[in-house]
């Protein structure tokens, strides 16, 4: 049975393999007009269409493998409504790793990794309902 370090190793030594087929795949999208492809060709296109969703979404999941903390603190609003972590200030998009505490946890919880995103006031993409203002936070690049 394989351990975890083994693991982030063999995610990590693919990531160029999959970062080459989702550039090559934005390619043939951009050259590919699905209007004229036959009903087997257009289900293809589809599935490789989802395929690469999924693919990019995972292989930002593994990019994340690779990154060191840049900046850890806690989640302030600031005056102008956005949140910063000390005097670095995020904004819609942003990623970062949110704390969440978790009474399961040895460490008594974990760092998830989400974004922010705003619809009246900023958010966490991956757990809404997440309270900011004095959140332990980082990011990582």
């Amino acid at each position: 049975m394989s351990n975890l370090e083994e693991i982030v190793k063999r995610y990590k030594k693919i990531g160029g393999e999959i970062e080459s087929l989702l550039q090559d795949t934005d390619k043939m999208f951009d050259n590919t007009n699905a209007a004229i492809l036959d009903i087997d060709e257009y289900q293809k296109y589809l599935l490789v269409y989802q395929s690469h969703l999924a693919l990019d979404k995972a292989h930002n999941y593994m990019k994340e493998l690779s990154k060191t903390t840049f900046i850890e603190g806690y989640l302030k609003k600031k005056s102008n409504g956005r949140y910063a972590i000390g005097e670095y200030e995020l904004s819609s998009g942003s990623s970062l790793d949110i704390w969440v505490e978790d009474e399961d946890s040895k460490a008594g919880g974990y760092y998830l990794f989400t974004r922010l995103e705003h619809r009246g006031d900023y958010y966490a993409f991956d757990k809404p309902s997440l309270e900011l203002e004095g959140r332990k936070a980082r990011i990582r690049r």
